[in-house]
């Protein structure tokens, strides 16, 4: 199975489940995946993986 990339950046941690936004600004939003949804609170596997990916950016970048 391939990963889908929908963020030029990774999504905040605690970003939605289903398209990675902020619950602050989310409201109600569309992706193929889900079709239209309200903010849902992600995976504790989602933020486990988005913070993983946050870090590898940041030590990319440094390097």
């Amino acid at each position: 199975m391939s990963a889908v990339i929908r963020h030029q950046a990774t999504p905040d941690p605690d970003g939605c489940r289903w398209c990675g936004d902020a619950r602050h600004h989310h409201g109600r939003s569309y992706v193929a995946s889900q079709g239209v949804h309200f903010w849902e609170q992600p995976t504790n596997a989602q933020r486990l993986a988005r913070m993983r990916a946050r870090r590898a950016a940041r030590t990319r970048k440094e390097t």
